[in-house]
């Protein structure tokens, strides 16, 4: 739907009453204007509620939103500040030498401020919203307990491992995480960070900086007394799934992105509004689905409406599967994944596409049909 310009729309959300609880994210998309409007800020967290459903732990936990944006500072006159604010590693990272043009905000505040106390455990939902930039988030000498990807509980299909333990992680563009953070056991400061990511020859420079600073101190509110309120057990419990057979036929579908200087391109074509679907999906079903990387940059591959499973890079075996809807595609590369079709809210036409905004503006967009 689109809103025209001094027009209002007003929705009505209804949210099934099985709805898988987690952290998702809204923001405009109209094609050709996508990569401008997120990067002006045009964005925001959509949480369902329900999550201690599947890690009861974090229902006592001070629960923490960290929407990261990147901000455009290529011709701002304070750039050289900003760049020093948020400490850019002045190392090579990667193959691009292109100034950096990007630095990143958490919930619009350049390097802010993140209190603990000692010891003391948070839970943090954080949402890459930066229309074309990765983050890979570290707490230095902390590791991250992740409870959800994108929006989907570990738990769900693995109950007997609900979490993961990872010191530090890659977050493309609409890309989400939900960890339990623990603070050092002694008053101090730490940074969160992003790594450099090495986007490839054609891609853009993405240079570790600092996101927020992070004091461990006593002086720090104290942890919220009690519990929180508990989920429903309205929402589906656990879903054990045997896609072994699945994984191991050919795929049924592949998407290639590829690129040239005249644009984006998904199996050769550039989106078109009033173009036909490229694929068609039955609802109800899943699907074994290659996302293939034909050129020498990064791309993340989203699909709206549906979470995958990741079990495949480069034809090796992932040594941690994950569900999740929008995933790194390496340079020169492919991903298999099995796409989950079953909800039957699922429905009508729907879209896949490089989650590098600009990329989808120009071109690397293909429609889907759910039948």
């Amino acid at each position: 739907m689109t809103a025209l310009p001094g027009a209002a729309l007003d929705y009505t959300l209804v949210i099934p009453r099985d709805h898988l609880p987690g952290l998702h994210w809204y923001h405009t998309h109209p094609h050709g204007e996508s990569h401008q409007q997120v990067l002006d800020g045009m964005s925001g967290p959509l949480i369902i509620e329900g999550i201690d459903r599947y890690a009861p732990e974090v229902a006592a936990l001070r629960e923490r939103v960290l929407v990261i944006r990147a901000i455009d500072i290529e011709h701002d006159p304070k750039a050289p500040a900003r760049r020093a604010r948020v400490e850019v590693e002045q190392s090579p990272c990667g193959e691009s030498h292109d100034e950096v043009d990007r630095v990143f905000t958490v919930n619009g505040v350049l390097r802010p401020q993140i209190a603990m106390q000692p010891g003391e455990r948070q839970f943090w939902r954080i949402v890459n919203a930066a229309p074309d930039r990765y983050i890979d988030i570290e707490l230095p000498h902390q590791r991250l307990e992740v409870v959800a990807y994108d929006g989907h509980p570990i738990a769900y299909h693995d109950p007997d491992h609900p979490t993961r333990h990872v010191n530090h992680l890659l977050l493309p563009p609409a890309g989400r995480v939900e960890a339990i953070v623990t603070a050092q056991a002694v008053e101090g400061r730490s940074a969160l960070r992003t790594r450099c990511v090495d986007t490839g020859a054609d891609g853009d420079p993405n240079p570790g900086m600092i996101l927020a600073d992070v004091s461990f101190s006593r002086a720090a509110p104290p942890p919220p007394a009690g519990a929180a309120r508990l989920a429903s057990d309205t929402h589906t419990a656990y879903s054990h799934v045997d896609l072994e057979q699945l994984q191991r036929a050919p795929p049924a579908f592949i998407v290639a992105f590829s690129e040239d200087k005249n644009g984006f391109y998904i199996n050769g074509q550039k989106f078109t509004a009033d173009g036909p679907p490229m694929t068609r999906a039955r609802v109800g079903a899943f699907a074994h689905w290659r996302i293939a990387n034909n050129s020498r940059e990064l791309h993340p591959f989203h699909i709206h409406q549906a979470h995958f499973l990741v079990y495949l890079e480069n034809d090796r075996p992932l040594p941690d599967p994950q569900w999740l809807d929008t995933v790194n595609v390496p340079v020169g590369g492919s991903v298999d994944v099995i796409m989950d079709f079953t909800d039957p809210i699922i429905r009508g036409m729907s879209v896949f596409h490089c989650h590098l905004l600009n990329h989808e503006d120009k071109g690397m967009m293909a429609k889907i049909l759910f039948e």
